[in-house]
């Protein structure tokens, strides 16, 4: 099952973020961004390569 990008979006239940790159990670397979919130972007990224074009780096 595919879960879309943007669909699922979370939020941190712990103390607030003081800036918006606390919730991106890099890729090690790929070198792109992941939001953390956007769980379709998570999942996205558990597969073999290449990940989705949107995320590759520039």
């Amino acid at each position: 099952m595919k879960v879309p990008r943007g669909k699922f979006l979370g939020e941190r239940i712990d103390s607030p973020t003081t800036d918006e790159a606390e919730h991106f990670i890099k890729c090690p397979a790929c070198g792109g961004w992941i939001d953390m919130r956007d769980l379709g972007s998570v999942f996205d990224h558990e597969g073999p390569l290449p990940h989705p074009d949107q995320d590759q780096a520039q």
